[in-house]
């Protein structure tokens, strides 16, 4: 909360978000006196009226969580307009638009959802009323949590078949029904029949409070060892792994695009943090940092001393040499670990392809030259021809 010199409060923020920019700039329209509650309210003053500054006044009281005052104006707002047609409201973080009074509704609906006088007809009114609201959802979002903790068994079933049934393809539905027959401990035939809409769902994009729910309920009803295949060690190292890639894949966009740099390296740190000693993601932060221009970085994480330590790892050798070779630096490791890789398997055709690189990018032409041929002696038919235009390449320059 700011105060002024007069002892009025200015306005007020209550809890904080990141990142921390947008928490400075919240501050920054404080100091400024932008929308403001001092500024709302002096507008109040002058105009009561006006519905967008009666209903920014109202959102100002919900804000600190000042129920009571947040409603009496959310019904200025609709005795003021009780058709809507005074202007539209912008949800931030859903980026739902619908008219003030639309919101005031919904605001007033779903204020008292929670604890343990929750009043629910409000929000069953809203539902009626705006049958195809957009928030709508959000309604039903926030009656599950009634629902789930505080109506009786047979209040909740209905309600869940019906939240259910109007967003058959919303897992939060589904999975509010499982999470209300798992604390209820029943019925569990029908928990199992959730389970497996729940996996059609979510098949290609794992949730772990899902997965949780789903593993408490196989492992109630004896399938202990379905419960560890759902949320055990495997589930999870494969979520790590997955946010891992993810992570990387944000600091590629970013390092192309030039922008957000320090966020990208922050998150191929993060990236190699959870998955420490695997090469790929350990390549991944090497590019980022040469591309943010710290190659003694990228050596630090995935130079000389990584080679020296994958030695009995050829086909890691051969990944590294095929970076390094790409990036065109660090040549003679990438060299080195190149003919290892060719000695611990000769037999493969990539990695004569790998050691070909490297030679060129040293200008070693004639050693680059027979390098390629070997890779096309040993290559399938579908890779020679590509291999035959990089030889003729290679000779030209070898002529030079």
């Amino acid at each position: 909360m700011t105060i002024g010199g007069d002892g009025a409060e200015v306005d007020w923020s209550v809890g904080y978000g990141p990142p921390p920019e947008n928490f400075q700039t919240q501050l920054q329209k404080m100091i400024d006196g932008i929308d403001t509650f001092k500024a709302i309210a002096a507008a109040y003053a002058q105009n009561s009226k006006d519905v967008a500054t009666v209903f920014k006044l109202a959102r100002k009281y919900a804000d600190r969580y000042d129920t009571d005052k947040a409603n009496a104006k959310y019904k200025e707002v609709i005795a003021l307009d009780p058709e809507g047609k005074s202007g539209t409201y912008t949800q931030e973080y859903s980026g739902i638009s619908a008219s003030y009074t639309e919101f005031a509704e919904y605001y007033m609906g779903t204020a008292n959802l929670y604890g343990p006088k929750a009043d629910i007809a409000p929000a069953k009114a809203f539902i009626a009323k705006y049958p195809q609201s957009k928030l709508v959802k959000q309604v039903y979002g926030s009656l599950a949590n009634y629902y789930g903790y505080q109506a009786s068994k047979e209040d909740a079933a209905v309600f869940f078949a019906e939240y259910a049934g109007k967003y058959p393809n919303d897992p939060s539905a589904w999975d509010g029904w499982l999470s209300r027959i798992v604390r209820d401990k029943g019925p569990y035939d029908k928990g199992k029949e959730l389970t497996e809409k729940l996996k059609d769902l979510t098949s290609f994009n794992p949730d772990s409070n899902i997965n949780m729910n789903i593993a408490q309920l196989q492992w109630d009803t004896g399938e202990k060892d379905k419960a560890e295949k759902t949320f055990g060690k495997d589930f999870m190292e494969g979520q790590v792994q997955s946010l891992a890639y993810n992570l990387v894949s944000y600091a590629n966009f970013w390092t192309q695009n030039d922008t957000n740099l320090d966020s990208a390296l922050a998150m191929v740190e993060t990236a190699i943090k959870l998955q420490p000693g695997n090469s790929y993601f350990l390549s991944q932060a090497a590019a980022t940092n040469i591309k943010a221009g710290r190659e003694a970085k990228a050596l630090e994480i995935y130079g000389p001393a990584f080679a020296k330590k994958s030695e009995a790892d050829t086909e890691a050798l051969n990944s590294y040499a095929n970076f390094w070779a790409r990036q065109g630096k660090n040549l003679d490791d990438a060299l080195a670990a190149a003919k290892k890789a060719v000695d611990g398997q000769p037999g493969a055709y990539w990695r004569w392809s790998t050691l070909s690189l490297v030679q060129e990018k040293m200008k070693n032409y004639p050693e680059a030259v027979k390098a390629k041929e070997k890779a096309i002696e040993l290559a399938p038919d579908q890779v020679k021809e590509t291999f035959k235009k990089d030889l003729e390449r290679l000779n030209k320059a070898a002529q030079k």
